[in-house]
């Protein structure tokens, strides 16, 4: 196995993890789970986390799941903004709003590049999506268990709060008042955002 990244938990037990292969793969988004007030380098912040299956299969014969983690934020620096934008093809209109959920069984072409941890691992990561005609999409393999992977996210949020509590979390912005979010109209093409 030359995609397989092994990680030892405190216990002394080793984990080995399949790494996806690298380079371009059909993919289905299945699920995206909000989670708030997660501790990171910038501080407090409500993360978005995509869950996408490739069409290419483990040694188990399951679809790999792979993740993209974001901050729940569209400002046009945002990870999530410009992720978006190359998966759609286009850029947002200002103002423009649309429901995340209309996203999760949408296909896309995902494109999976090396990234080196500072341990000097090498991790098989989410780097950007691409548009795919509905017609190419893959079907999602049911076999994804988002109750199992949104208790794993709380429960890592949990082993991190000690480290959390180390630095005071900045306080809020005042808030702005809200501006009129102008309505998007939907057309029926391959990609329905």
């Amino acid at each position: 196995m030359e995609n397989t990244l092994t990680l030892t938990a405190g216990s002394n037990e080793a984990r080995v993890y399949e790494q996806p292969p690298l380079g371009e793969h059909k993919a289905v988004l299945v699920d995206i789970i909000k989670s708030d007030n997660e501790q990171t380098k910038f501080g407090v912040k409500s993360l978005l986390y995509f869950y996408f299956e490739l069409e290419v299969l483990m040694d188990n014969n399951h679809p790999f799941l792979v993740r993209k983690k974001f901050t729940h934020s569209l400002n046009e620096k945002s990870n999530l903004y410009k992720f978006l934008t190359k998966w759609r093809g286009k850029p947002f209109a200002a103002g423009e709003e649309f429901d995340l959920g209309t996203l999760i069984g949408c296909g896309c072409v995902l494109e999976i590049e090396p990234w080196t941890t500072p341990d000097g691992d090498v991790l098989h990561l989410v780097d950007r999506a691409r548009t795919l005609g509905k017609a190419n999409w893959i079907e999602p393999s049911g076999n994804y268990d988002s109750d199992r992977t949104r208790q794993r996210i709380e429960d890592k949020k949990l082993e991190d709060q000690p480290y959390a509590q180390e630095e005071p979390a900045p306080a809020p912005a005042p808030k702005k008042a809200a501006k009129k979010k102008a309505k998007v109209e939907v057309s029926e093409d391959d990609v329905p955002f």
